[in-house]
């Protein structure tokens, strides 16, 4: 097994008995051959902080220690959903749960979706101060904070809802629990060759990137182009509903698919609606991301299942800036490990194409990748 296979990682606020119990912990590993991986020894001058957390997110054990402090950090609560996107979240993760976290009482996990529902609030105002042609970087922080605010929810349950122990047992037993876990979870850390690895992902980035924008679909503007989606539709179950509408928004087509899983106990819904725009703008796109991502949400929480929402918006063209825009995207999601989510893709008329996040086809496990494909290219 190489040192690579030996390698966990610790995601944690900096300071405090969070670094002081890392400390520890870190000194305990390595004493059993294991490769610690932390940001303060690792990530060296001038590296990528976004890319370190994400590769944290990727990591096939990941030790987190939970305080006060880390569930109000943005990059540590960033960390947290990265974890929590990727598959086998429960294998992946050893918690910690410091006592300042209080998490096992609801009220005080109330109170931190407060503070990021707060957060999220003073950066959407301050951003509609602005152009929002300048506003690129500060997009991916308010995409962020959405998505912490989002599912801290359900990560805090989660956490609540595992046997961690208490940090004092953890020490004084020299972190045997853990230890013991991450050991058994890295002797299972082996990939196969035909398997993709994270490592993988940047040269399958670039090959999808050739065609992300440029993908012809059906002639016949916006009729032509439903046409065809909704027959790639009907014949994978879809069913139309009718009269289905939110708020203002009056939907031209809306279609959905359940499935069944988990020993046919859970419901999971696949559901496509269909807008149609005159005209599009950043404003407007921005404004219906927001509205449909409300609708996504809504759906999940009163069916209490899982729904994967991708809305298509008709629209005569697409200007530059606006196509930028839309590939740089993150989509919505709802819950940890991609449990009910949104994407939203543009159809330009003018140009015959459609238009939609790039990490769509850039991040493993993608649940839409397929279903891009299928149902929205020829």
């Amino acid at each position: 097994m190489s040192n690579d296979d030996r390698q966990v990682y610790i995601s944690y606020a900096w300071g405090g008995e969070s670094e002081r119990i890392v400390n520890e912990l870190d000194a305990d590993l390595q004493a059993k051959g294991i490769m610690v991986v932390r940001d303060k020894r690792d990530l060296g001058f001038k590296g990528m902080i976004r890319d370190f957390m994400k590769e944290i997110g990727r990591g096939q054990a990941v030790i987190v220690v939970i305080s006060d402090k880390y569930l109000k950090s943005p990059n540590c609560m960033f960390e947290l959903v990265e974890i929590a996107r990727n598959k086998d979240f429960y294998d992946r993760i050893f918690p910690i749960v410091l006592a300042d976290a209080d998490i096992y009482n609801p009220v005080n996990r109330i109170k931190y979706i407060k503070h990021w529902e707060d957060k999220l609030k003073e950066l959407d105002e301050a951003m509609r101060s602005v152009s929002s042609a300048n506003l690129q970087g500060i997009r991916d922080e308010i995409d962020s904070y959405d998505e912490i605010r989002d599912n801290i929810s359900n990560l805090t349950f989660f956490l609540k809802d595992m046997n961690t122990l208490t940090p004092e047992m953890h020490e004084n037993s020299n972190f045997a629990s853990i230890v013991n876990g991450v050991e058994k979870r890295l002797g299972k850390a082996d990939v196969p060759a035909t398997q993709a690895t994270p490592q993988e992902t940047p040269q399958k980035a670039a090959t999808s990137k050739k065609t992300e924008i440029s993908a012809p679909v059906s002639s016949g503007g916006y009729d032509g182009y439903l046409s065809s989606v909704l027959k790639r539709l009907s014949r994978d179950e879809y069913v139309e509903l009718d009269d289905d509408r939110f708020g203002e928004l009056r939907f031209k087509k809306v279609l959905e698919k359940s499935n069944k899983y988990m020993f046919n106990t859970l419901d999971e819904f696949h559901r496509f609606v269909v807008l149609e725009e005159d005209e599009l703008n950043d404003d407007r796109f921005i404004e219906l991301e927001k509205e449909i991502k409300q609708y996504g949400k809504e759906l999940s929480d009163g069916r209490s299942s899982y729904v994967y929402t991708i809305c298509v918006i008709l629209t005569n063209n697409v200007p530059a800036p606006l196509k930028k825009l839309i590939i740089n995207t993150k989509p919505a999601k709802y819950a940890f490990s991609e449990l009910g989510s949104t994407v939203m893709v543009v159809y330009d008329a003018a140009e015959n194409d459609i238009i939609y996040p790039k990490v769509i086809t850039e991040e493993n496990n993608s649940n839409y990748q397929g279903k891009i494909k299928e149902y929205l290219k020829t």
